[in-house]
C-alpha cells in the first residue's frame, strides 16, 4: 500500500535525478582535481541519453495514466503495465547511464595532452549541484505532504 503511494507520484524519477546528479558530481569533482594531470582526459556522464530517459519516464506515465494518448511517444516504449514501477525504471534507466565517459573536449587539448577547462568544470559543477538540490527540495516536499497526511488521519 505504502510502496504504491510512493511511487504513484515524482518520487522514482527525483530520486533517479538526485542519484544521477550525485555519480555527476564525483566524476566532475575527479575531473577538476586532476586539472593538472598530463594526459588526463575529462569525463563526464551521458546527461543528454538521461534527459531523454527523464522524458521517456514521464511520457510512459502520462500513457499509463491516459492510453488514448499512447501514439504520441517519441520513441515506442513497451512496457507491460503488469512490471512494477522499479522493474520499468531499470528499463529506462540502465547502470551505463550512470557510468562516466569520456567528455568530448570542448576546447583545444593542451600540449600535455590534457583537455582541461577548469571554467567550464565549475559551471557544470554548479548546473548539477542546482538539479540535485531542486530534486531533494521537491523529494522532501513530497514526502512533508505524505506526513502531514498520516498525521491528520492519526
Amino acid at each position: 500500500m505504502l510502496d504504491q503511494v510512493l511511487n504513484s507520484n515524482a518520487l522514482p524519477l527525483l530520486e533517479k535525478m538526485a542519484a544521477f546528479a550525485e555519480r555527476r558530481q564525483d566524476v566532475l569533482a575527479g575531473n577538476i582535481a586532476n586539472i593538472d594531470t598530463p594526459s588526463y582526459k575529462m569525463r563526464d556522464l551521458p546527461v543528454q541519453e538521461f534527459q531523454q530517459a527523464l522524458r521517456d519516464a514521464v511520457q510512459l506515465k502520462e500513457n499509463l495514466t491516459d492510453p488514448v494518448s499512447q501514439q504520441t511517444l517519441a520513441m515506442p516504449v513497451t512496457l507491460e503495465a503488469t512490471k512494477s514501477v522499479e522493474a520499468q525504471l531499470q528499463e529506462l534507466f540502465p547502470r551505463s547511464l550512470f557510468q562516466a565517459r569520456e567528455a568530448t573536449p570542448q576546447n583545444l587539448t593542451f600540449q600535455d595532452d590534457n583537455n582541461r577547462s577548469i571554467e567550464s568544470q565549475m559551471t557544470q559543477m554548479t548546473k548539477n549541484s542546482m538539479m540535485q538540490q531542486f530534486a531533494v527540495e521537491v523529494m522532501m516536499a513530497q514526502m512533508n505532504q505524505l506526513l502531514t497526511v498520516i498525521s491528520e488521519r492519526a
